[in-house]
């Protein structure tokens, strides 16, 4: 059953996080002994808050380092019992619950995979891919910054749950350190991904046009700070408003409001006409001199408001209007799911949750140049040299263009937590990760690089060593 035959129902679905300023301080604490992410178990902060227990998730833990990189026993994955709508998103272990069950933790609709068949990946295993690819990761801040070191080490130091690389619909390889292979997880900010493909399906059929002002789709907007933006604008997260997120933790901050409106947080009585009630009382602001198109000013509200400018374009619900076009092509062994506001209205800038091989389905759309695995084309090969061509704000040494980073001739969608998909429709590679990162912000200076280092140097060994250069 779909959407579109029967009321959607709520689902539990997953969200996940933990142990990422554990392997940030763990790996300081061993550099400093002469030791780089070894040493004796009871020296590091890990072994003094103990292993990993899937039963007993508790707040206030110490910090652990490479989480899913050691021995832990087996165990139900409980709630915890500490657990609240405004704690979840901000205490690390608690995260790893709920990005593992964001359906227990968030109002959450299924996404439907249709009655089709499933798409099978091919094989061409390589068991020791992690092993074989090296990388020097130079930031200054990384423990063994200048120092090659494997990209299975790398991925433990970010907590990494579950990996896949997928090259020309063959499944190169496949671990699963920290969650199982059937459990759906939260993509975070990977979901903004959705209304980049939603935003190139439309272009494409001339029903929509970035240069446009938002106010001229939207009309509750037509005088608000957001209504005077060109949709582009938002689109490259080069509009400024009222709210951003740069302190995920402050009560009496625009994101916290931003948060209950959404119903990811506590409900204090405010928003009773959800999240597009409070997209309409965000005021424009004045950019500093000299960084229009240049500087990426990071906020979610954008991409909401983007989902609302699909929603009038359409004349649909986002969330049905994303499955129709999108998942029920993929050949998805599952069904997705979404968070919601009180009204219905999705979070598209972070409430996505899949497997993790059905993510890696989706990430072939952009390995292919916009072919869905069914075969469908969901958006034309000119949005994908437009999503690849250098333009947008900088962040760090990738640009940012209509909801995504690209670099070269890939394209990455990344999360909080340690969330990432990365595709080069050059090469037909697909990297797709789940993460737990148990700092308050979900990363810190270097994580997020980490990933993206580690996807440019698996897509770099598969090229040179021609393993699964053919065609399916």
């Amino acid at each position: 059953m779909t959407a579109h035959h029967h009321p959607r129902r709520p689902v539990r679905l997953a969200l996940v996080a933990a142990g990422f300023l554990a392997a940030y301080l763990g790996g300081l604490l061993a550099a400093r002994e002469g030791r780089t992410g070894g040493g004796r178990a009871d020296d590091t902060p890990a072994a003094r808050s103990g292993p990993l227990r899937w039963d007993d998730l508790r707040t206030g833990r110490e910090p652990q380092s490479h989480l899913f990189a050691r021995e832990y026993p087996a165990g139900m994955l409980r709630r915890p019992d500490q657990l609240t709508p405004d704690n979840w998103f901000h205490d690390g272990h608690l995260r790893t619950y709920a990005l593992l069950n964001l359906g227990d933790v968030v109002r959450t609709v299924q996404i439907g995979r249709g009655r089709g068949p499933v798409y099978m990946f091919g094989n061409a295993r390589v068991p020791t891919l992690l092993d074989d690819v090296r990388v020097t990761f130079d930031h200054d801040d990384f423990p063994d910054a200048g120092k090659p070191i494997s990209a299975r080490e790398l991925l433990a130091w970010v907590n990494c749950q579950g990996v896949i690389v997928v090259r020309h619909g063959k499944v190169v390889f496949e671990e699963y350190a920290g969650m199982d292979p059937a459990q759906r997880h939260h993509w975070m900010s990977v979901s903004k991904s959705t209304l980049n493909v939603l935003m190139g399906k439309l272009v494409g059929e001339g029903k929509l046009d970035l240069r446009r002002k938002v106010e001229e789709y939207v009309p509750e907007l037509k005088g608000k700070g957001y209504g005077s933006f060109a949709v582009q604008e938002l689109a490259d997260m080069d509009a400024d408003v009222s709210m951003d997120e740069r302190n995920y933790h402050d009560p009496k901050s625009a994101f916290w409001d931003f948060g209950r409106s959404m119903g990811w947080f506590g409900d204090d009585g405010r928003w009773p006409g959800g999240n597009k009630q409070f997209l309409t009382t965000l005021t424009r602001l004045k950019k500093p001199e000299g960084e229009a198109g240049r500087e990426v000013r990071y906020t979610s509200s954008n991409s909401q408001v983007i989902g609302w400018v699909v929603e009038k374009v359409t004349g649909e619900p986002l969330a049905d209007y994303f499955e129709r076009s999108v998942w029920r092509h993929l050949g998805a062994v599952a069904d997705a799911s979404v968070t919601v506001d009180r009204h219905g209205f999705p979070f598209a800038g972070g409430g996505y949750s899949s497997t993790l091989r059905d993510l890696a389905r989706y990430g072939t759309i952009w390995a292919t140049g916009g072919v869905a695995p069914d075969g469908t084309r969901v958006f034309d090969e000119a949005w994908m040299r437009e999503n690849t061509a250098g333009k947008g704000p900088r962040l760090r040494d990738y640009n940012y263009h209509n909801q995504s980073y690209s670099k070269g001739g890939a394209i990455a969608h990344q999360g909080h937590s340690g969330q990432m998909l990365w595709a080069d429709p050059a090469s037909g590679v697909v990297v797709a990760c789940f993460g737990s990162t148990t700092t308050p912000g979900g990363g810190n200076a270097w994580s997020r690089q980490a990933y993206l280092r580690v996807a440019e140097a698996v897509d770099r060994h598969l090229r040179e060593r021609k393993i699964a250069a053919g065609d399916r």
